[in-house]
């Protein structure tokens, strides 16, 4: 989906506000994104000879990518669910519950809702995703 420069001002307002109400008690406000690593990690150092250029060989993969969806509260907490593989929306939904389920104790103990901030990755956005919500 193409973001035009009217989108993009009106969604950094919305999120400036956002932040606002965060720095003044009214929400908590939190922030999920997806990040991934290979199993094995590359060499730690190298060297070449002087006057040629340095090549470092990849490895063969030996195994999947290990993903890691954070769920991230500037200087309160940093929670996280692992796979191997990728995240799929079968595997998005029970964090986001358990997360949900968080949320709903914060606002019992301190009448503050959650708001979490994702990107638009394609399990946050599918119709599985979108019929669990409004269930």
């Amino acid at each position: 989906m193409p973001k035009d420069q009217f989108y993009v001002a009106h969604k950094q307002a919305d999120w400036h506000l956002l932040k606002q109400w965060a720095d003044e008690g009214l929400i908590r406000l939190v922030y999920l994104d997806e990040s991934g690593f290979e199993r094995i990690s590359p060499l730690a150092y190298s060297y070449s000879l002087r006057g040629q250029q340095q090549h470092i060989p990849k490895p063969q993969r030996r195994g999947r990518r290990i993903n890691v969806l954070g769920v991230w509260e500037p200087e309160v907490r940093f929670d996280y669910g692992l796979v191997v593989g990728r995240f799929t929306t079968q595997r998005y939904l029970p964090l986001m519950q358990w997360q949900a389920d968080k949320a709903h104790q914060h606002l019992q103990a301190t009448g503050q809702i959650t708001v979490v901030i994702q990107d638009g990755a394609s399990f946050h956005r599918s119709h599985e995703t979108q019929k669990h919500w409004a269930a």
